[in-house]
């Protein structure tokens, strides 16, 4: 299929510009209302609308259903949401307390670095992939996070 442009750009470009834009600011306004509400309400709240809206657009939808809500119910499915969701907790009210104490700016560059060093890693050692080639970039990105937090 060919791409539809929008000007000089494919439109999937022009999508990917603006989530940038929005992200850009995102952090910003996180640390206004965590500052402004508290991390553990603002948690919450962005919990609940995800939830609301998430199962809301579902069932509206017709691809959730009582029936198939009932398959979460099950001991070992529900032990499994409860440990994500504890995970989440803990992770996300880390990052709002980050966000709290420092610049967003440097949250999010530790943040992604980290990912960079955890995914590379975890392809190694799962996945079997190769390292070659990327070992130096990932040497420099694992730096210079431990450089900003200096």
């Amino acid at each position: 299929a060919k791409a539809r442009y929008l000007g000089p750009l494919p439109v999937g470009s022009w999508y990917i510009l603006l989530n940038c834009v929005i992200y850009g600011f995102t952090s910003r306004m996180d640390k206004v209302a965590i500052k402004s509400a508290g991390k553990t309400l603002y948690y919450a709240y962005g919990r609940l609308l995800m939830a609301g809206s998430t199962l809301g657009g579902s069932m509206m939808s017709g691809g959730m259903t009582v029936r198939e809500l009932k398959k979460f119910c099950t001991p070992s499915v529900l032990s499994l949401v409860l440990a994500i969701c504890l995970a989440d907790a803990v992770y996300m009210l880390s990052l709002y307390q980050a966000f709290a104490w420092i610049s967003p700016v440097y949250v999010t560059a530790i943040k992604r670095g980290g990912g960079i060093l955890l995914s590379s890693l975890l392809g190694v050692i799962l996945f079997g992939e190769s390292i070659a080639g990327r070992f130096g970039p990932i040497l420099t990105i694992c730096l210079g996070v431990t450089y900003l937090c200096l």
